[in-house]
């Protein structure tokens, strides 16, 4: 396995199959070849991100061509391929409902012009993981505990609770759907979540990371964002150090990302990110100057010009952001009452009530929720303390 923390960055304009396959084999060659990272008969897991299913143009999943690319690549090298994921935790786990994600995200048809695999089962173990230091025991499907290799080909998103989703958070969908509620209500800060994402990401080690920044999303991703062209393919071995790269790319401080926050604190990545190396294309033309952060962490840099505002914001709730129910546009279709690790989503007439005093801002039910149904806003309160913070952080630009 090669070694080192290097980012292979590569232009990609659109998703036409030539320029994609030719820009991801580009990349694993600033990297050293695919053969660097799997050998010839290895059963090799591809990783993409599926969430709940969606078509490609939303950009929520990532994107077939991406997917395909690899998983060629894999098969022509001579491995046993098989593309698989778990849907997000409102999404049962069946075999139904994976061949609906499957073909809503165009994967199916990857999978069978190739002749790979397309996981279909839906059993899941127990696996130990003693070294972990949040969590020693995990729930891993199949198709991942089964394989000698992972290759994550995730998608640069923007994250309501994270920051940012890509390799890191990406690994989060080996575990059963039923798992990730149980998750979400044990690690309920960003940094506890994060902490266990990377003891996910230490027990399952990928080989290789590729993701998908031709069309990014931006705003109130994973889900409910809006498609942003970025244009490029990157690859690396290493998941922080990958993440790292593509915020930069967002226009995000990767600081301001959980899993890199948590990764800097256990020594995985330095805090000015001085230790990664970018191979191929330089950053600078690449970088989208505008590109929109969750509204989850738009200001949290406000808060955190002064002592006092530090204090507001760890004692007054009402800044946050909380889910709020469209009526008109609920379905009463359950995702969110099954995503909800607190139990605070319920059904009555055939919508969905959101019990906001006992709401964790998890974020789950607005991620999940396929009609739009689910919005994030502040109380008048929060409105008011968050003009509050604008007009100090204002006041601190012009000082």
């Amino acid at each position: 396995m090669a070694g080192g923390k290097r980012v292979a960055v590569v232009r990609c304009g659109s998703y036409d199959r030539e320029e994609v396959e030719g820009a991801v084999a580009q990349a694993l060659s600033l990297l050293g070849g695919l053969g660097s990272f799997v050998s010839p008969g290895q059963r090799v897991l591809v990783k993409p991100n599926l969430l709940l299913g969606a078509t490609p143009e939303k950009c929520v999943t990532t994107h077939p061509e991406v997917v395909r690319a690899v998983a060629r690549m894999l098969r022509d090298l001579g491995c046993q391929v098989v593309i698989a994921d778990s849907p997000g935790a409102g999404t049962l786990y069946t075999e139904g409902s994976l061949r609906k994600a499957y073909a809503l995200a165009g994967w199916d048809r990857a999978a069978e012009e190739l002749g790979v695999g397309l996981n279909l089962g839906t059993g899941y173990q127990e696996v130990p993981h003693p070294e972990g230091r949040k969590v020693r025991r995990f729930l891993i499907i199949d198709p991942a505990k089964e394989a000698d290799a992972i290759v994550v080909v995730s998608k640069a998103k923007t994250h309501v609770l994270t920051t940012m989703t890509g390799g890191v958070k990406n690994l989060f969908g080996v575990m059963p759907s039923i798992e990730k509620p149980a998750m979400h209500a044990r690690f309920r800060s960003v940094e506890d979540f994060s902490e266990m994402l990377l003891d996910l990401n230490q027990l399952m080690r990928p080989r290789l990371q590729v993701m998908d920044a031709v069309v990014g999303m931006e705003g109130d991703g994973p889900h409910t964002g809006d498609p942003r062209r970025i244009g490029a393919i990157l690859a690396s071995d290493d998941p922080s150090a990958l993440d790292s790269v593509a915020a930069r790319i967002m226009s995000l401080d990767p600081m301001e990302v959980g899993t890199l926050a948590a990764a800097a604190k256990r020594g995985l990545i330095r805090e000015d990110c001085a230790d990664v190396e970018v191979l191929g294309e330089p950053l600078e033309g690449l970088v989208v100057k505008d590109f929109k952060r969750p509204r989850t962490k738009s200001r949290e840099k406000g808060f955190g010009q002064s002592r006092l505002a530090s204090v507001a914001l760890s004692m007054v709730k009402a800044y946050s952001l909380k889910p709020k129910v469209d009526q008109g546009r609920c379905t009463g279709c359950g995702s969110c009452v099954r995503v909800c690790p607190q139990g605070t989503v319920r059904l009555s007439r055939g919508r969905a009530r959101i019990d906001s005093g006992r709401c964790i801002r998890c974020y789950c039910c607005h991620e999940m929720c396929e009609s739009r149904a689910i919005s994030l806003q502040r109380s008048p309160a929060g409105r008011a303390l968050a003009r509050m913070v604008e007009r100090r952080s204002d006041r601190g630009k012009g000082d």
